[in-house]
């Protein structure tokens, strides 16, 4: 009878395991909160201090109906100031021993890339936190109308709450959901159907490029099943110092390795309850 040799057994020593050049990518959030707020007074910052002083002009009373004959009072109105303060320092570090710098797959372009990810998704997180919605009447924080759903009346209730409050309707007003709710969108005809927006393809494409009720729509896993709809100008966000990867050789500590450390330095106000409203 015939021997015959497998890779499985006789063969298995000579076979060898290969790893490959280019690494498998990781799921990483979306991160919207970032790029969809206001950054209008970064400048003022960007070189020294810690404080942004930012003044608001209230509105004058309504004009008053003059006779021809009669004197009219002049009027004045209270300025008032909010401080934006740098005070947000995240970071974050790893080391990497030459040893293993030098006989491993070139993992330091991907592990930068990883923990600047990390830096913008603590500074989402530090966004959401500081958001307060306006808690007197109207409550401007609502439930849905059926459990954790997003609904056509949810929507128009937020609209109707913001144009209320006279929140500008520019074209900059942004939604910001959970997916459960994102993909809600799809089962409200009136955003997806041809019949109402002669450029919907969101049945095809998988996604909502036109806005709804004049909000622009994106999502994010980090918010859970609470929806934000706003105004950019609600937060202003000043970023002193953009992430920053600085590299450090430990050798002067009598360590063979390298240690790569990445910071950012930012604050962030909101500046108005009435530009914002949530459902939750």
């Amino acid at each position: 009878m015939d021997q015959v040799m497998t890779g499985a057994a006789e063969l298995d020593a000579l076979i060898p395991e290969l790893w490959a050049a280019a690494f498998y990518p990781t799921l990483m959030e979306s991160l919207p909160f970032n790029s969809s707020v206001r950054s209008d007074y970064e400048g003022v910052i960007a070189a020294l201090g810690d404080t942004v002083k930012i003044s608001t002009i209230p509105q004058f009373d309504v004009a008053t109906e003059l006779a021809e004959d009669e004197k009219n009072d002049a009027d004045s109105v209270t300025v008032a100031s909010t401080s934006l303060i740098i005070n947000k320092q995240i970071v974050k570090d790893y080391i990497m021993t030459n040893k293993a710098q030098t006989q491993s797959l070139d993992a330091m372009s991907a592990l930068r890339d990883l923990a600047l990810h990390a830096l913008l998704k603590k500074m989402q997180q530090v966004i959401i936190a500081e958001v307060v919605p306006n808690a007197a009447t109207p409550d401007h924080s609502i439930a849905y109308t059926s459990a954790t759903t997003l609904a056509l009346a949810d929507i128009i209730a937020i609209k109707r709450l913001l144009d209320a409050a006279n929140v500008p309707d520019d074209g900059s007003r942004t939604m910001i959901s959970g997916t459960s709710q994102w993909n809600d969108l799809f089962n409200i005809t009136g955003f997806v159907s041809r019949d109402y927006v002669p450029a919907a393809n969101a049945m095809s494409s998988g996604a909502i490029a036109t806005p709804v009720l004049g909000f622009q729509p994106k999502y994010t896993t980090e918010v859970g099943n609470v929806s934000y709809f706003f105004h950019p100008m609600f937060l202003q966000m000043a970023v002193q110092q953009s992430p920053t990867v600085e590299l450090f050789n430990l050798g002067g500590e009598g360590k063979r390795a390298k240690r790569v450390n990445v910071t950012a330095l930012f604050g962030v106000k909101q500046m108005d309850g009435l530009r914002v409203a949530t459902l939750s």
